[in-house]
């Protein structure tokens, strides 16, 4: 059963079983999808919109959906143990339960819980008001130490992915999915020029800068050492079946993350929070 809904919050079933639940506040309007506990949408009336959603993403069961902000969870990339095993984990294709939507003045909170998966439980809270707050708790209910690892995969709208700027990354050291080494980062802010896939050691916040929007987007984290910046660039976005081809263009991935080397061990009985706020700068 949902739980009672405050005055500008309401949930649509679409004719595929996906539900979500829609927020509108007559400042911003914002979607989430129960498939994935996945923030689809946010955008302040008068503003472009903060997130990227693939025109072509699968809206259906069992399969993640392409944009917005995807949950990573409990590991991400490819599983570290079992090639079988969904990339970046199974909380994106499965139904998170809705336990509670509040409304304080112009902010709604929303607190979904995840799937279970080998003991290990996770629970998303949201935050909407003139910034997103996400906090995404793991808990380890077995009796055995699990290693974990997550992102909160944000797809960032964009004018134009080649003329934007990442500041606060500048000589960090990252983990170059792409070249298949480790290096470090430019001294100055980063700016895009080709297919882009990072694990970034670091915990500076990430402003993203798109002059031709005239908008600065700051991401800050925390329970997060990593940062995962990402863009498939020409060649691999017509390979992806769910984007189009120039999609690209559209977004760039920054995401607070726990991934590479800054995985997380729970022990029996403990949690760990990966937090992010998307904020204007």
């Amino acid at each position: 059963m949902a739980p009672p809904l405050p005055s500008g919050a309401q949930l649509i079933t679409l004719g595929n079983a996906l539900t979500l639940l829609q927020l509108d506040n007559g400042r911003f309007s914002a979607t989430l999808s129960l498939l994935g506990g996945q923030l689809l949408a946010y955008q302040p009336y008068g503003q472009q919109a903060w997130l990227y959603m693939s025109p072509q993403a699968a809206l259906q069961s069992g399969k993640a959906i392409r944009g917005g902000i995807p949950v990573c969870w409990p590991w991400f990339g490819p599983h570290p143990a079992d090639s079988t095993a969904p990339a970046h984990g199974v909380a994106r294709q499965q139904a998170w339960q809705l336990l509670e939507v509040q409304r304080d003045g112009e902010a709604f909170h929303v607190k979904l819980q995840g799937p279970d998966w080998q003991g290990l439980s996770a629970e998303l809270e949201y935050t909407l008001a003139e910034h997103i707050d996400i906090r995404l708790h793991t808990r380890n209910n077995s009796s055995q130490p699990h290693t974990i690892s997550a992102a909160l995969h944000s797809y960032l709208a964009v004018s134009d992915s080649r003329h934007i700027r990442l500041h606060g990354l500048e000589n960090t050291v990252c983990e170059d999915k792409v070249a298949g080494r480790y290096s470090r980062l430019p001294a100055e802010p980063l700016q895009l020029q080709g297919e882009f896939d990072a694990i970034v050691y670091s915990e500076t916040d990430v402003v993203l800068d798109d002059p031709a929007w005239q908008r600065r987007l700051r991401i800050s984290r925390s329970g997060s050492a990593s940062v995962v910046v990402w863009n498939p660039w020409q060649d691999k976005a017509a390979r992806l079946a769910d984007l189009p081809d120039a999609g690209w263009h559209d977004f760039v991935c920054i995401e607070a993350a726990n991934a590479g080397e800054d995985s997380r061990t729970l022990e029996p009985g403990a949690s760990h929070s990966l937090q992010c706020r998307l904020s204007l700068d």
